[in-house]
């Protein structure tokens, strides 16, 4: 059985009249969903006695943009485009195949992944269109009424599998737990009992990427000096401790993790692929180290687990960056600052000129609270300060980038001023103790309802835009919501302003290029 796996292109968003897109575009940002997804097809093949020939297409690569539609956003009109490769190129490919899974995670991307879906049907009518995803997960129904066969709900390695063996056997679907299929009820929530353990996933199908030196991005842009390729996302935990309302975390089962040896089956599989550089893009490696309510730690080995993991991927030889952020206020335990801790995560050293260690970590500033203690795992200012100063001048981690998120219904202008004033007491103290080596960039970003997350349940009331009509507004670059402070317009306006405001030198609109001189 041939079975295609793909990437859909990228969304782009411009306004009418300009020509740079609304939101951030990373179509070389290494990729990992495919190439897991790829493994556990081949990991689960002996057990239920299928074969299959797998192919990933990789249509965020080509640079061609090709318009979709246009939608008024405030008093402007937005143009939306697919980025990358038209579909019809892959045409030969899509007849080729039994097949066809489809990757969605965001919901800004849910149009063209069904447009992609339908253009299957039409090229390969007897072809079988899978898609799967966060966005796919809280969503089916979208998707089952645009193209698409099945929809996947949950982690996908175990139940692909499931589905190529059914579709092997000639058997009915409705067998296979944690899917939705047109005409079928559609269960209100996924069975996390389903989840897979981490030291079961399999190293990720690596010789399915004709060329990993394509992906030369990083997610927060070209890394430092020193810095090598090839670069892979990965991630050795899923879930999180946490329960942020605007995370789809908790919706994909309990937090877990690998083991050592798992992890170093994976390291060396890197090596063989000449991978130097890793993009963290788990949701909190450090819940690893979490507290209850009496102090106790939930996992007896969690700190040293931690500890041993780094100092492994140190000996290895890899760089790396904290691309989803790091709960920086772990490196607090009982009023000290953990130095063995944080040297662990963030030391690095030049190695015959290349990076071994930490060269980036992204901080999540979320709202730092403001008004509203949405975020039990922030610190406030002082401390933040006092964590960020050590980790600058006792761990050397002089690229910082700052997430923060404003619109929602709390916020009024005087809140995001003050928010935007310790944004730049932050920047102006840590300045200071950086002696010219600090690099910030803070990302502001729009609320997002992120369905799956319990935000979208409390607050899509407040939409403006039809989701299933308008999907592309549904993103940290635009707001979708009105408050009783402030229109979508009006709040989308005020991130522009904050970003240009906190980075110097308009340095929002140099961001991809900001380590390249």
């Amino acid at each position: 059985m041939k079975v295609n796996l793909y990437y859909a292109p990228f969304p782009s968003q411009i306004f009418q009249g300009e020509g740079e897109p609304i939101n951030t575009e990373r179509p070389l940002n290494p990729k990992s969903a495919l190439t897991t997804i790829a493994a556990g097809l081949r990991a689960y093949a002996p057990h239920f006695g299928y074969s299959c020939d797998i192919e990933i297409i990789d249509l965020q690569l080509g640079g061609q943009r090709v318009k979709y539609k246009s939608l008024p956003y405030g008093p402007r009109i937005m143009d939306c485009y697919r980025y990358g490769t038209p579909f019809e190129e892959a045409d030969e490919k899509i007849r080729s195949a039994e097949v066809h899974g489809i990757t969605c995670n965001f919901t800004n991307s849910a149009h063209i992944v069904s447009d992609l879906a339908q253009h299957i049907k039409r090229v390969n009518p007897k072809a079988v269109v899978v898609v799967g995803g966060v966005d796919c997960t809280a969503r089916p129904q979208y998707y089952l009424s645009r193209g698409a066969d099945v929809v996947v709900r949950g982690e996908g390695e175990l139940t692909f599998a499931r589905i190529i063996d059914a579709l092997n056997r000639k058997q009915d679907l409705g067998t296979v737990p944690n899917i939705s299929l047109q005409g079928r009820l559609i269960p209100t929530k996924v069975d996390t009992g389903e989840t897979i353990p981490m030291d079961s996933i399999e190293p990720m199908a690596l010789d399915l990427i004709p060329d990993l030196a394509v992906y030369t991005d990083t997610a927060e842009g070209p890394p430092p000096e020193g810095v090598q390729g090839s670069f892979i996302c990965w991630e050795t935990s899923r879930g999180c401790a946490w329960r942020c309302s605007f995370c789809t975390a908790p919706s994909r089962g309990g937090y877990r993790y690998m083991s050592l040896p798992t992890m170093e089956k994976h390291l060396k599989t890197f090596q063989e692929y000449g991978i130097k550089t890793i993009v963290w893009q788990e949701d909190n490696p450090l819940s690893r180290i979490q507290q209850n309510g009496t102090g106790r730690y939930l996992y007896d080995s969690g700190r040293e687990d931690v500890l041993a993991m780094f100092h492994m991927f140190r000996d290895y030889g890899f760089a790396w960056e904290f691309a989803n952020g790091i709960e920086f206020g772990k490196f607090m335990q009982n009023g000290r600052f953990d130095h063995e801790l944080a040297d662990a995560l963030l030391g690095s050293k030049m190695v015959d000129g290349q990076w071994v260690g930490c060269y980036r970590v992204q901080i999540p500033l979320d709202n730092m609270n403001v008004k509203k203690r949405r975020f039990p795992k922030l610190l406030g200012f002082d401390e933040q300060v006092d964590v960020l100063a050590t980790m600058l001048t006792d761990h050397g981690v002089g690229h910082q980038t700052y997430d923060l998120f404003i619109g929602y219904p709390e916020h009024d202008r005087e809140g995001i001023d003050m928010f935007t004033d310790y944004c730049l007491r932050l920047k102006e103290e840590l300045t200071a103790v950086g002696q010219g080596k600090y690099k910030p960039y803070f990302n502001v970003f729009n609320l997002s309802l992120l369905p799956g997350a319990r935000d979208w349940t409390t607050l899509h009331s407040l939409l403006q835009f039809d989701i299933d009509e308008n999907p592309e507004v549904i993103g940290i670059f635009l707001s979708a919501i009105n408050t009783d402070h402030f229109t979508y317009w009006d709040i989308y306006q005020k991130r522009l302003e904050m970003t240009t405001m906190l980075n110097d030198r308009e340095m929002h609109r140099l961001y991809d290029g900001i380590y390249a001189g």
